[in-house]
């Protein structure tokens, strides 16, 4: 029983393996071959024809009928029926199997599509790293990737791949992320900055607080997101259906008028045989495939190819502010520095003191710092006062950053700062003094900026067509037409909540046509998942945001969105080409079939030679960069 079993188990594997594989499609091929060699030497024998026409067919009629029975809609399945249908009632065997023989064909490409996503999936698995060294109670041990845990410290030495994303917490380092971002150019990352697991350290040395693992991480998410956009199918409404339903009624009734005109059958049977669609029915899907593996070269993950049709269209956009034009995070706005207190005692002073503070404002500090001064030793003594500030010893020196709260435990007289920087402090949302042994030396103010590729990418936007760019925040209106202001962004609405986003939305769509909405947060996740096209920038995004959008950009790049929104017309620009192609083709192939110089056999077969046409227009989205 044991033995029965287990061979029923490797039964079903084999099976399961022969049905993803083209093994099925190779041996009717070979059948349909073999038929046709047969009957080349035994011609009164059609029997053979026949039966591999049939076999080779019955995926064919099996999804038209299942299309028509369960979806109540045409579909490129049932254009093709059509064709083999009439060959076989007409008795024209060996056109149904040269018909056949061309949508084997097209399965077998459409099988290779699908393997070049499946490599690309486990090339992006083979970037984890197996093993990484682990910090514990000032140790370091080996121990495999899947074992670390969220606020793990992991050290990572040059040439050593990142096991998984996290923030930099020591060293400073020159990071490959091209895996992730599609950038050849290493980043530079210090302390407080955002790694990916899979990247790789190309010189230095970091330690790195895990943060997203396991499942969590960015290439785990980046090869599920793949995976889906694998196997994601467009809606009922897909383009190649849209080209059946269109044309089929067309192709009856020229050939119902040839035959009533005519009265020849095979002419009849010709002109079936010549529009056959058995190209575009895999030149459509093999366009978008492609294009939609170009955009994940470039770190930008399409859930599906409707959505490059969508993309191709929109003329209008929103986009969020937090966290989509800015960085969601503090950064310094500005300095002032007291005279007789020169740049580098400034920083050098500000960057001891915030160097182990883990608070938003002193990361800002610290970040901002690293670029101005060179190495930055570590306090001899650090004491954190809340969200107050910090006071730091180093040497004989003491010092204190943080705001008018920190004063009474630092032990500073409040007219230190009295009537100070009241300028400076208005043009942002916090701000942070610097005291050095209880003297001011300057101060720092500091906002969510925008990201430095915002006003190009709007910029950029606005000159490949997008004719209507609104921001959406939930921020002041004061903050919000600063921001819009610095962007070169005309429309934005303020002090929104998620539910008005949405409603908004909606109103903007009655306005202005299909909108595409950009967004990275659990509030943005409603405005996402409604609009006609989400986009969510997925290194910093929520789970809940990528999980709603459409499009996910990992690299938190904005100028991304107008690749993609390029690549989208170029997909539909291909596809059109696909359909003009096919076109014309077919019109030589009616001319030839109403001059006599085409029966069944020669339209069957000059449909197999021109099919190659639109599928190497769609391959060229393949070669192109």
């Amino acid at each position: 029983m044991v033995s029965f079993t287990k061979k029923s188990k490797k039964l079903c594997k084999l099976a399961a393996k022969i049905i993803a594989s083209p093994i099925r499609e190779f041996i009717l091929i070979a059948l349909i071959a073999g038929a046709f060699g047969f009957s080349y030497f035994f011609s009164d024998y059609r029997l053979p024809v026949l039966l591999a026409a049939l076999l080779g067919s019955l995926a064919t009629f099996w999804q038209a009928f299942r299309v028509l029975l369960f979806e109540r809609r045409v579909s490129i399945e049932t254009f093709n029926s059509a064709a083999l249908i009439v060959s076989f009632v007409t008795a024209e065997f060996s056109s149904a199997a040269f018909i056949a023989l061309m949508l084997l064909f097209a399965e077998l490409l459409e099988w290779n599509t699908r393997t070049r996503s499946s490599r690309a999936i486990e090339e992006l698995l083979k970037l984890k790293p197996l093993k990484a060294f682990r910090e514990k109670d000032g140790e370091k041990e080996e121990v495999f990737a899947e074992d670390i845990k969220k606020g793990d410290v992991i050290v990572v030495e040059s040439g050593a791949r990142i096991p998984v994303d996290g923030v930099v917490i020591f060293g400073g380092a020159s990071v490959n992320e091209s895996s992730v971002t599609g950038e050849s150019l290493p980043a530079q990352k210090v302390i407080g900055d955002k790694v990916f697991g899979s990247t790789l350290n190309e010189s230095g040395i970091l330690k790195v607080r895990a943060e997203r693992v396991g499942k969590e991480s960015t290439l785990e998410r980046m090869v599920e997101l793949m995976k889906k956009a694998a196997e994601n199918k467009s809606r009922p409404e897909k383009i190649a259906d849209k080209f059946a339903a269109l044309f089929l009624p067309v192709v009856a009734l020229a050939g119902a008028a040839t035959y009533f005109l005519s009265g020849n059958v095979s002419m009849t049977v010709a002109i079936f045989l010549v529009a056959c669609a058995d190209d575009i029915a895999v030149a459509i899907p093999l366009a978008m495939t492609a294009a939609i593996g170009r955009a994940a070269k470039r770190g930008v993950i399409i859930k599906g190819g409707e959505w490059l049709d969508v993309l191709s269209k929109m003329r209008t956009l929103v986009l969020d502010k937090t966290g989509t034009l800015t960085y969601g995070v503090f950064s310094v706005r500005d300095v002032k520095i007291e005279p007789g207190v020169s740049e580098n005692e400034f920083w050098q002073s500000a960057a001891v003191a915030e160097k182990f503070s883990e608070h938003a404002v002193a990361r800002a500090i610290f970040r901002e710092a690293m670029k101005r001064v060179g190495e930055i030793p570590d306090p001899d003594e650090f004491k954190v006062y809340g969200g107050s500030g910090v006071i730091a010893r180093r040497g004989n020196d003491e010092i204190v950053i943080g705001d008018e709260s920190i004063l009474v435990p630092a032990g500073i007289s409040e007219s230190a700062i009295k009537d100070k920087y009241k300028d400076l402090f208005a043009a942002g949302r916090a701000k942070a003094y610097a005291f050095l042994n209880k003297k001011l030396i300057g101060a720092f103010v500091l906002d969510d900026i925008p990201r430095p590729e915002a006003a190009e990418s709007v910029k950029k936007l606005t000159d490949i067509g997008v004719k209507r760019i609104i921001m959406f925040t939930g921020d002041n209106p004061r903050v919000a037409a600063d921001v819009a202001r610095a962007l070169g962004i005309k429309e934005f609405r303020a002090s929104m909540s998620p539910e008005e986003k949405l409603l908004a939305l909606e109103a903007v769509e009655e306005e202005s046509g299909p909108v595409g909405m950009v967004g990275d947060g659990i509030n943005d996740a409603p405005a996402l998942a409604r609009a006609n096209i989400g986009i969510a920038m997925g290194g910093t995004g929520t789970a809940v945001a990528v999980e709603a959008a459409d499009a996910i950009i990992l690299p938190d790049d904005l100028g991304r969105i107008s690749e993609i929104i390029l690549l989208g017309r170029k997909t539909l620009s291909v596809i059109k080409g696909d359909i003009v192609i096919w076109f014309f083709s077919n019109a030589i192939g009616f001319a030839l079939v109403f001059s006599g110089v085409f029966g069944p056999a020669f339209a069957a077969f000059y449909n197999f030679i021109t099919d190659f046409l639109p599928l190497i227009n769609s391959a060229r989205l393949f070669r192109e960069k």
